[in-house]
């Protein structure tokens, strides 16, 4: 199994995934990392970005578009549009399953802006966690 090398943070946003076939499909953002991000979806739409949940296509990897807003604890947002490989497809109930997403190419500055927004978040979860007397 591969291991993450990128701390991940539960998001809640949609994203807009764009096929190769140049499909759009809106889906829900659920933990981004500053490698790739986890996408949640039902089994039609999943079937419609990795045909039959396999994510290998003419012996590459599938790629997508992946359109999406985050805003900080300080209310600045950023768009992200990324090309992404397809990483895993797994289902995650009868009719929801999680595909993994890792970034191939971020357009213009969208990365560091992602790495800041990660660093920011993390920061203010160990804040938050070191005042309720966590670890």
């Amino acid at each position: 199994m591969e291991r993450r090398f990128y701390k991940r943070i539960p998001v809640q946003v949609f994203a807009i995934v764009t096929t190769e076939d140049g499909v759009r499909i809106k889906v829900a953002a659920v933990d981004i990392s500053s490698g790739g991000l986890g996408i949640e979806c039902n089994t039609k739409q999943r079937n419609m970005i990795t045909p039959g949940g396999s994510f290998i296509r003419e012996g590459r990897p599938v790629s997508v578009l992946v359109d999406l807003n985050l805003s900080d604890q300080d209310g600045l947002s950023s768009k992200i549009e990324a090309r992404c490989h397809v990483v895993f497809s797994r289902r995650i109930s009868s009719d929801q399953c999680k595909i993994g997403l890792r970034y191939a190419d971020i357009e213009n500055n969208s990365h560091q802006w992602l790495v800041q927004f990660i660093e920011k978040t993390l920061a203010s979860d160990q804040r938050i966690s070191m005042e309720c007397g966590g670890n």
